[in-house]
């Protein structure tokens, strides 16, 4: 590797391909106060019940104007059983009236105020596959039944709601699952890694991504790394000297990143509400003979009655595509360095970055000339446990700027990547901008760049074509 590229080794790296849906609004980057990085640019019972059969007090019985069965449970349905059903990864289910009528207030509170469903994007970015499409007139009509005392109704005033299949994969060409069954035991996360095999004989393309997860009570999100075949033996060690089924991992694929290829390719992602399927038309990610694939999943061991998990990826893959496609990460290289300082005490930190990549995508990668145009299917981004804000955008060539992917409240547990409804064009004379804020007041340790869970990162992904 040349002198020039070892300095960029970190614009390189990941594609998710992941856009939850299921559950701010800052439209600027975050505030450049504090400590500036130095880089080159209950539910509480309601306490009421439905009107009473037998209250006269207006001289006829008052009947509700919303139920939970006539209005309510399509609504839940609709937008949050996927996860809140029995032996899913919610800490309770929504599917009865007396489950909904016992939360009703705590409800329709997380639903108006958007920390429900779970959606992280901040308002009027960008527009994204798979956002949650909770609808003004559907929070109405929560709240209006919690109001009128969050009636049951009849049963048979019940229309199931139209749920859209979700797109997954077109075909299945290659599933890979773990070795052997691994029962999660470290408390309250346990962040696993499973080293799979990679069987193509000639160089393929990753074209999609699914995810199979086995318990759903436990299985947070699971992370599909490429592995290249020169760094296996690296991946083989670690998998080696864990007794146990896989081995401890938290910022990536294992192991200390320090490198490109120690971060591995992000190949795929999922999350609870999750939509995987084929990547965009004609694009895929090459997978090379003798390379590895190392399946990341993060284990919410808190539910208790801890089960032997056996979860699995699916993958299609093609010969040939139209356009090759780059997973480019985005940070400084200084921060890799030590200069990403997060001082002990300090309750806003921010660290940015912002450079134009086609003057050496040519080093980068072979799939996009430099100097040229290319295209932006997807965002997404990672920081670690401190991070509470973070901002990618496009500062374009005439002073005018586009946002990609603004997290205004960041949340370590609900990391996506989120592919734009429309590929965004980045031309020669754009800027990629990163911004990334920390709150480490309560710290009593000085915290910098690392893969261990008390380090930080500030890292965008994007997965890329040329046009």
């Amino acid at each position: 590797m040349s002198s020039m590229r070892g300095r960029w080794a970190w614009i390189v790296g990941w594609g998710l391909w992941t856009s939850a849906g299921g559950c701010g609004d800052p439209s600027s980057p975050p505030p450049a106060t504090g400590t500036e990085g130095t880089s080159s640019t209950g539910a509480t019972e309601a306490g009421t019940s439905g009107p009473s059969a037998d209250d006269t007090s207006t001289g006829s019985v008052s009947e509700p104007d919303v139920t939970y069965h006539g209005d309510v449970r399509a609504v839940l349905e609709r937008h949050c059983v996927t996860c809140h059903q029995p032996d899913a990864v919610a800490p309770f289910p929504l599917t009865t009236y007396e489950e909904a009528h016992a939360l009703r207030e705590s409800l329709v509170l997380s639903v108006e105020a958007g920390t429900m469903p779970p959606w992280m994007p901040g308002d009027g970015c960008q527009d994204y596959l798979g956002e949650p499409e909770f609808t003004d007139e559907e929070r109405q009509l929560l709240r209006a039944w919690l109001d009128e005392g969050a009636a049951q109704g009849d049963p048979a005033d019940y229309v199931p709601p139209t749920i859209p299949d979700p797109p997954g994969l077109s075909r299945v060409d290659l599933t890979l699952a773990m070795p052997e069954p691994y029962l999660p035991s470290q408390m309250p996360d346990d962040y696993r890694c499973f080293l799979l095999p990679w069987p193509e004989v000639e160089t393929r393309y990753v074209t999609g991504f699914a995810a199979l997860p086995d318990d759903l009570r436990t299985v947070h999100h699971m992370i599909a790394y490429a592995i290249a075949p020169d760094r296996v033996a690296q991946y083989e060690a670690l998998d080696e000297a864990d007794p146990e089924p896989g081995y401890t991992c938290f910022g990536g694929p294992g192991g200390p990143i320090t490198s490109p290829q120690s971060a591995g390719t992000w190949l795929g992602a999922w999350a609870p509400g999750g939509i995987t399927g084929d990547f965009p038309e004609g694009t895929g990610i090459a997978m090379e003979p003798g390379s590895r694939v190392v399946l990341q999943i993060h284990y919410n061991t808190l539910v208790g009655d801890l089960r032997p998990d056996g979860s699995a990826v699916q993958l299609r893959i093609d010969a040939e595509v139209e356009r090759p496609a780059f997973s480019m990460l985005w940070a400084d290289p200084a921060w890799l360095a030590g200069g990403m300082p997060i001082p002990a005490g300090e309750a806003q930190v921010v660290h940015s970055f912002e450079l134009d990549p086609t003057q050496f995508m040519n080093l980068l990668t072979d799939v996009i000339p430099a100097g040229t145009p290319f295209q932006i299917h997807s965002a997404s981004h990672h920081m670690h446990k401190l991070g509470t804000r973070a901002q990618q955008e496009i500062l374009r060539g005439d002073g005018s700027r586009e946002c990609l992917l603004e997290l205004p409240q960041w949340d370590f547990d609900w990391q996506q990547a989120y592919r734009l409804a429309d590929p965004v064009r980045f031309d020669p004379g754009d800027r990629l901008r990163l911004a990334c804020e920390w709150n480490n007041e309560a710290g009593d340790q000085h915290v910098n760049w690392g893969d261990g869970t008390q380090d930080e990162m500030c890292l965008g992904v994007y997965y890329v074509t040329a046009l």
